[in-house]
């Protein structure tokens, strides 16, 4: 049975897509290298965010990168919203005593504009991690969390890499940055289209993996 969800924030349970590319394209400005179309985007971007930013602007401080990235999406991320069928299935969470976790690489001061305008809370919060592989395992660990009643939802690659690092459920949705393609890559057990599709399959099996659907 399942009890225990951890999260990804971005393209998971917010919809910050536009508002990264546009701030990832004005830290290109500032360092001289030319803008991404967002279909570019998708396929480039990837984490952690210092090999993705190595890859695309090398030789350029990381930390002279995360202050142009900053300077633009104080401004940008005013037209974060949250996914639908987000704030449905944490109620569903909440109602059937699920444990929420959420593990992000979002920086503070972002997270703290976005979680109040969209409402959503977590037992407890993992954030401004930038390789979530090499903390999921913590995270069980600290919160006595069982694997197999654990699953790790999120949008991209490397969400369904952690899920493996800490042999968890892998959960992967179509709402962010990668698309199937991209996300078939890593092997998650399960590739839905949005959370609510996820809440019905949890809801059909009684709360148990739907096993049956991995294969």
């Amino acid at each position: 049975m399942i009890r225990n969800i951890i999260f990804d924030w971005s393209g998971t349970l917010v919809d910050d897509m536009r508002a990264v590319w546009r701030s990832t394209n004005y830290t290109f400005t500032q360092c001289g290298r030319p803008e991404m179309s967002l279909e570019e985007f998708r396929a480039e971007f990837s984490l952690p965010f210092d090999a993705f930013y190595e890859r695309v602007t090398p030789g350029v401080p990381l930390e002279k990168l995360e202050d142009w990235y900053k300077e633009s999406f104080r401004e940008e991320q005013k037209e974060v919203t949250a996914l639908p069928h987000a704030a449905e299935f944490l109620d569903f969470c909440q109602a059937n005593s699920l444990r929420t976790f959420l593990l992000s690489t979002i920086h503070p001061d972002h997270y703290r504009v976005q979680s109040a305008a969209v409402g959503f809370a977590f037992e407890r919060e993992y954030i401004r991690i930038m390789d979530k592989r090499k903390k999921i395992s913590e995270i069980l660990e600290q919160n006595r969390l069982n694997p197999a009643e654990t699953v790790f939802i999120g949008d991209m690659q490397h969400d369904v890499e952690t899920a493996h690092a800490g042999g968890v459920h892998s959960c992967a949705v179509l709402t962010g940055y990668n698309t199937a393609d991209q996300l078939a890559k890593a092997q998650p057990e399960l590739t839905v289209a949005h959370l609510g599709e996820f809440q019905a399959l949890l809801s059909q099996h009684n709360l148990n993996w739907p096993v049956a659907l991995r294969e």
